[in-house]
């Protein structure tokens, strides 16, 4: 073995020996320690060695470690809880487009004075428009989550829309290059409602099924939450990380 900064492998092996001999004959009163290594501290021969043996065998820095991983956790974290709360988000919408009373045709008062059965387009357009509107949420944030089950869902969902690309379009509501949607107020409010029905309120339409997917979509991020939060109660060195063991805690207060 080559020498350390002028100490050999005796004198290292020596340093060492000499913390955990067990010679009686050689102890004096200092805990366990020897002659030879209570010499060698009173000299600073000890400290020396010390010093170079740690020169050569630096301890490992735990800390960046652990603080790169709680980052990473919690922006997992976050993610997961956008994602649930967007999922929630179409689940409720879908529901609010299914309502019966939503397509409940209503008597207005045209202009010659005759009166007509109509659908309250404004009402319909309010609830479609916030369906989009947190659609995209949805799409925005499931393309950031690390769940692969949550991936795949909304990869079947943007394949979904896709597929329905057309008959979203008799309503003015497009798909863009991001796989986001878009509504035109105008195109929609003269299309046929009857046709909005069909794409957003029957059981089999396209709204339901997505909303389908947002509830297990909902599910994933809420498990993997879950998952997420039990993760870093203790950091690489083994000791208990009690913010975090207290940021688990409060989920339950």
């Amino acid at each position: 073995m080559a020498a350390i900064s002028g100490y050999n492998s005796s004198s290292i092996s020596a340093l060492f020996s000499g913390l955990n001999s067990g010679n009686s004959s050689s102890s004096f009163g200092i805990g366990s320690i020897d002659l030879s290594t209570y010499n060698s501290i009173r000299t600073g021969t000890y400290k020396q060695l010390l010093k170079s043996y740690y020169a050569k065998n630096p301890v490992k820095d735990s800390s960046k470690a652990d603080s790169s991983s709680t980052t990473t956790i919690s922006s997992q974290k976050i993610n997961a809880t956008k994602t649930k709360d967007a999922a929630s988000a179409v689940v409720d919408d879908a529901q609010d487009l299914k309502s019966v009373s939503l397509w409940n045709k209503k008597s207005v008062k045209n202009e010659d004075g005759t009166t007509s059965d109509k659908y309250d387009t404004d009402a319909i357009y309010k609830a479609v428009s916030s369906f989009v509107k947190d659609y995209n949420s949805l799409i925005e944030a499931a393309g950031d989550s690390e769940d692969n089950s949550v991936l795949r869902t909304a990869s079947n969902v943007v394949n979904n829309t896709k597929q329905n690309s057309a008959l979203l379009k008799k309503l003015g509501i497009t798909v863009d290059s991001k796989n986001k949607l878009s509504i035109d107020e105008t195109t929609f409010k003269n299309a046929d409602m009857a046709v909005a029905k069909s794409v957003f309120a029957s059981t089999a339409s396209y709204g339901q099924s997505v909303a389908s997917s947002a509830s297990s979509i909902y599910s994933s991020s809420a498990a993997q939450l879950s998952k997420l939060q039990t993760q870093n109660l203790y950091n690489s060195s083994g000791s208990y990380n009690y913010y975090s063991a207290g940021s688990l805690y409060n989920q339950f207060t």
